[in-house]
């Protein structure tokens, strides 16, 4: 079976993924994301023919040219994603730092 190491690396990384989720050192919604591409690895490991079976579903003449397509498009999105989080942490982090300033202008004013 020549996808064997495949199927044992998904298997190992959604073991880490979920130790990760445990530990509380991951998110769950960070890492749904990650648990959907193992399984879609395992997937693709176990039944590789089903990636030609889609790509002929979609008119694709050449598969891994739809398995690059869906891994580049995907990778897309959780950058996009992860740029709005970034996004949303640097305003609050520009907030809070407001609100430190004027309660420390506050401060300072009083004595």
């Amino acid at each position: 079976m020549n996808n064997l190491p495949f199927i044992v690396i998904a298997i190992i990384i959604i073991i880490y993924i979920i130790s990760s989720i445990r530990r509380e050192k991951l998110s769950v919604s960070v890492s749904f994301a990650w648990v959907l591409f193992c399984i879609a690895m395992l997937v693709l490991a176990c039944f590789p023919y089903s990636l030609d079976w889609v790509a002929s579903l979609l008119g694709i003449s050449y598969p891994p040219a739809l398995l690059l397509t869906i891994c580049v498009s995907a990778l897309f999105i959780m950058s996009f994603i992860q740029d709005k989080k970034i996004d949303e942490l640097e305003q609050k982090l520009t907030n809070t730092t407001e609100e430190l300033n004027i309660l420390r202008a506050k401060k300072n004013g009083k004595k």
